[in-house]
């Protein structure tokens, strides 16, 4: 075999062993409008997104689960493939005026990198057909986004236990242009340090682009600034090492849209 030969297949595993993270979507739960009335029905959105908030797959609706939150009640959203709109689209009505929280969680899926690219499964089942796996990934998300946000309201800041959750600890009703706002990330309900974006819906046609980045202190909080109305989307993610399992680690990712007036 040539040195060259040699490299590119080194470089060929290098890439594959970085693809199921690279590769991976955001999760982002976008409704059709931010204010609306009890009996309102939102059309809303599941997006598999690079671009921002432009879905790019629909992801299978048996791996996704949406809720419409008010108050202590949760409404399920029953989602379906809409093709034209590539994602999984569903009705939300309210049921009361005043704030509400779409809830979505992308459940838990395992990808390989093997010899022969990223295929869907674990270790066990792939090697039962005879591939050669050199890494496991469990990949999980988490959505949130907030409806009607209220000066005298505090549902925008409700921990819900999420197992990475973002927690926007300043009123977005409150917030104008050019003004900064707080947001803790939790990993299992405590502060965790971890990387943090911050974009606008139609900001960029690039994929993966935020407008602001930053890191999290120990204490999970991390302070940005907004620039102008619009729809806005905070993103984290945060992985672990599994062992004993079908995993070799953990991967999950978190959203939270609001609205800026």
């Amino acid at each position: 075999m040539s040195f060259k030969v040699l490299c590119a297949g080194i470089c060929s595993l290098c890439l594959m062993g970085t693809a199921g993270l690279a590769s991976a979507h955001e999760f982002i739960a976008k409704p059709d409008k931010v204010q609306a009335a009890k009996g309102d029905a939102l059309r809303v959105e599941a997006q598999a997104a690079h671009v921002f908030m432009i879905s790019e797959e629909a992801e299978p609706a048996d791996t996704v689960v949406l809720e419409l939150m008010q108050g202590d009640a949760r409404t399920p959203v029953t989602l379906t493939e809409d093709s034209k709109a590539k994602a999984l689209a569903g009705t939300a009505t309210l049921t009361a005026d005043g704030p509400a929280l779409l809830v979505g969680h992308r459940l838990p899926q395992i990808w390989s990198d093997t010899t022969e690219g990223v295929l869907e499964g674990g270790r066990q089942t792939l090697e039962a057909k005879g591939k050669k796996v050199l890494k496991v990934g469990k990949y999980e998300k988490f959505a949130k986004t907030l409806i009607n946000p209220s000066a005298d309201d505090t549902l925008y800041k409700k921990v819900l236990g999420q197992d990475l959750e973002i927690v926007l600890l300043t009123n977005p009703a409150d917030v104008k242009p050019g003004d900064e706002i707080k947001a803790e990330v939790l990993l299992n309900g405590k502060p965790v340090k971890a990387p943090l974006g911050l974009t606008y819906d139609g900001y960029s046609t690039e994929m993966d682009t935020y407008m602001t980045k930053v890191e999290t202190g120990a204490d999970g909080m991390a302070t940005l600034k907004v620039t102008k109305p619009g729809l806005w989307m905070l993103r984290t993610e945060y992985t672990e090492a599994l062992s004993g399992g079908d995993a070799d680690k953990r991967n999950m990712r978190a959203t939270y849209v609001f609205p800026v007036k």
